[in-house]
């Protein structure tokens, strides 16, 4: 069903009939044609209007029967048809056709390359193709489509956006954070403009790619009008889904194109290696941009080399400032968007939470139901959908039952790699412990078993041969393609940095992989170890231009760890060098948990990549596989990361500089629970907080303040205000009177400028800070958290 035009009776009666004809045809085109609904939007409009009826009746009459024929069979035939109408009628028609009949034509062409288009858009996006596995009749796992399987993600907003919130804090005192999705905020639109530009933030994995891949099919299908999307209520819009992968060169040229040239010239030509279009009608991308019918999405912002983001990031700001009233959505690692989106950044931010557990049961049970579906030729009845459940339960009952499998599956691509893997074996094996082992079980799965399912014969003689090729290709990669990394490391940092670390050219691919094979096996054809890795094992795949890359970045750096392992001390002398590149940050996660971390943590110390230790250490900490040597080296560091992660607050409080403070105690409360600063801490998180981390900054605060701040005197005045320590909410006397005494309200009201809160007029009053910059309704999550753990 089209959405309903907004009514503007007033504007429609300065209109002449002329002109309500013509936006009553662009009412249907922008409805998507009369198949898409466009003729229920045409009567919605032209009820309200002053078209005679005798016109509007004809125009709509005619545009059903005859579809996409041209204008002349139209005029001719309506002619006939209405002849009863009255010969006034009649001219009147003749007039308006001939006055508004080049628009008129124009639109119909217009028309009929939309709808192809949206056909074309549809089938790029339309499979769910993650880790790169096709369907196969004879294999155990199939790629189902990506309607089968999408599970909608929650998204939260930026806490550092101060005083952009989405949400009545009046409304939902007692409520943690409100969750939205991403069609609650392209319902927003009309009433904010500050949502027609919209910056998504995840690490790998998380679904950003997977979530505009559903925008994009949804608004080429145009199911956004039919449940369970209609009630969202959301506008008409045309979708374009550019890969910033793909595109940055185009982007960065001398004489870049505009939006409308990349969208016609770029993105369309692109799609036409899908199905041919019919050439572009003149101005047509233009025309959809200014009249603000467009949702353009950028993805992977983070893919764009380093040394080129700056210029993307100043052409990505000018385009949304040429089209105000378009919609652009953005996605990114946090790391590139925060230090290298250096133009006027998106006018709202989000983030994408992790799965919780609904999410995680719909999407292991959709996907088993895909399986057991396609497994059995189609059908879909109440036997296979039993079948599937039991699997499903399995599955979902391992990582309910293991706390670090429950880790992992927050992330929609570890939960999909563990479905996979639990599908592929035996009913009731156990999933790996630690993510690197799953990369390692998923590589030997790629790179030997599905083969041996199919009856193939791969080159080489093992999957290890297989894996330590692409390995020396990852690495290879990583650093930017120079052969001579680690002999002349100067020179591949800087050609990673211009030319980027997650892309290669065939020939550049073949080279590498030569160079790899005259180790192995020289008699071995590079060319047929791409064909294999590409369309057998698929962890490469091939994009447009004869450019490759891993099917996902995590492999890539998975296997660019491994190789570093292999080398040994080549690898350290690497690992040490990179250790302050960002994109090299999951390298050195996957490194570590491969070897003894202890010196690996103690470098990171040395260069003062603090955050990084801290990450290495505590990743180490569940390691099982230890020997009591490593464990008593790895405890012999543990001063030393707690030291210097404390460090900088440290210097802060003791220079009075309480803002700076704050906001150090609020990343390192993000930080300790694996978060980056403009996230939120979810009810959980503050539950399970750890307690070591409590107490360390509340000591500081305490210590420094000479007793005026801290948790541990805050939490008295909660418990003088009648809290309770039993991880409740407070009610809302308790906390209105809390923050009164703490001077998180003045004259009643609550501050809302975090600034503010350092006023002399506030700062001096007891339990004051740390704030955190959480505003009432985190401020209330934290009270629960903070207050209620027994040690402090």
């Amino acid at each position: 069903m089209p959405q309903e035009p907004e009514s503007n009776n007033a504007n429609k009666s300065k209109l002449t009939t002329q002109e309500q004809v013509i936006n009553f045809i662009s009412i249907i085109i922008k409805n998507g044609g009369l198949v898409g609904g466009g003729a229920g939007a045409a009567w919605i409009y032209f009820k309200d209007s002053d078209i005679p009826k005798a016109i509007a009746s004809m125009l709509l009459g005619a545009l059903i029967s005859y579809g996409g024929e041209t204008i002349k069979p139209i005029h001719e035939g309506n002619k006939k048809r209405f002849k009863g109408l009255g010969e006034s009628a009649d001219r009147f028609a003749d007039r308006v056709l001939d006055v508004v009949g080049e628009n008129v034509t124009a639109s119909w062409r217009s028309l009929g390359f939309t709808e192809k288009y949206l056909k074309c858009q549809e089938w790029d996006c339309h499979e769910d193709n993650v880790v790169g596995m096709r369907e196969d009749d004879d294999l155990p796992v199939n790629n189902p489509l990506l309607r089968e399987v999408f599970v909608p993600l929650e998204l939260s907003a930026d806490s550092l956006a101060r005083g952009y919130e989405f949400r009545d804090r009046a409304e939902s005192r007692t409520e943690a954070c409100e969750q939205l999705q991403i069609w609650q905020l392209l319902e927003l639109v009309r009433k904010d403009n500050r949502l027609r530009q919209i910056a998504i933030r995840a690490w790998g994995g998380y679904g950003k790619s997977t979530l505009l891949k559903h925008l994009a099919y949804i608004y080429s299908t145009q199911e956004y009008c039919k449940e369970p999307y209609r009630r969202y209520k959301v506008p008409t819009l045309i979708p374009f889904l550019l890969i910033l992968g793909g595109c940055w060169k185009e982007i960065t040229k001398e004489n870049p194109p505009n939006l409308p040239e990349l969208l016609t010239d770029y993105h369309i030509g692109r799609l036409t290696k899908i199905k041919p279009l019919e050439p572009v009608p003149s101005n047509w991308a233009l025309n959809i941009l200014r009249r603000g019918d467009a949702l353009v999405m950028f993805d992977g912002f983070d893919e764009v080399p380093p040394a080129e983001r700056a210029k993307v990031s100043s052409w990505l700001s000018d385009a949304m400032r040429q089209y105000p009233e378009s919609v652009f959505i953005l996605t990114s690692r946090p790391t590139a968007y925060k230090e290298d989106y250096v133009a006027r950044k998106p006018t709202a931010s989000f983030w994408i939470k992790d799965f919780n557990q609904e999410q995680r049961k719909k999407f292991v049970v959709q996907w088993y139901l895909c399986q057991e579906r396609y497994a059995r030729g189609g059908r879909n009845t109440p036997d296979v959908e039993a079948k599937a459940t039991e699997k499903a339960n399995k599955l979902l009952e391992q990582i309910d039952a293991r706390p670090e499998l429950k880790d992992l599956a927050g992330n929609a691509l570890l939960l999909n790699m563990m479905a996979r893997f639990h599908r592929d074996n035996k009913q009731g094996s156990e999933l790996p412990q630690r993510k690197v082992e799953l990369y390692q079980e998923i590589c030997e799965l790629q790179l030997g078993r599905r083969a041996s399912a199919r009856g193939i014969i791969l080159v080489l003689n093992s999957i290890s041969q297989r894996q330590e090729v692409l390995q020396f290709v990852a690495l290879e990669m990583m650093c930017g393609g120079s052969k001579t990394f680690l002999t002349d490391l100067a020179i591949s940092l800087e050609h990673f940095e211009k030319e980027g670390f997650k892309q290669i050219s065939q020939a550049d691919l073949l080279g590498y992989i030569a160079t790899a094979l005259e180790k192995i096996d020289s008699d071995v054809s590079a060319l047929e170890f791409l064909k294999q890795s590409e369309n057998i094992s698929e962890l490469i795949v091939k994009k447009d231009g004869n450019i490759y890359q891993f099917a996902h970045l995590s492999f890539q750096e998975f296997l660019a760890a491994c190789e570093l392992v292999r080398l040994k001390e080549g690898g350290e002398k690497l690992i040490f060098k990179c250790l302050g590149i960002s994109a090299w940050k999951d390298v050195a996660l996957f490194y570590a948990a491969m070897i003894n971390p202890t010196k690996l943590i103690q470098e990171a110390l040395n260069q003062k990549h603090t955050d990084l230790a801290y990450r290495i250490y505590k990743q180490s900490e569940k390691r099982l596989n230890l020997s009591i040597a490593e464990q008593k080296s790895l405890e012999g560091v543990k001063q030393s990361v707690t030291e210097s992660r404390y460090q900088q607050l440290e210097e802060y409080l003791k220079a009075k500089e309480w803002e700076k403070a704050d906001r150090e105690t609020d990343k390192l409360m993000l930080s300790a629970v694996g978060k980056e600063s403009g996230q939120w801490l979810e009810p959980d998180e503050l539950r399970n907080f750890p307690c070591d981390e409590l107490l360390a900054i509340d000591r500081l605060w305490v210590k420094h303040s000479n007793g005026l701040y801290g948790f541990s005197v805050q939490k008295q005045i909660y418990e003088e205000c009648g809290g309770k320590l039993d991880f409740s909410y407070p009610s809302d006397e308790t906390w209105d009177k809390f923050c009164d005494l703490v001077a998180w309200k003045d004259k009643g009201k609550y501050l809302t400028d975090y600034s503010n809160f350092f006023d002399k007029k506030f700062i001096n009053k007891s339990g004051h800070l740390p704030f955190g910059g959480f505003d009432g309704l985190v401020g209330r999550g934290v009270l629960l958290l903070l207050f209620s753990h027994p040690d402090l």
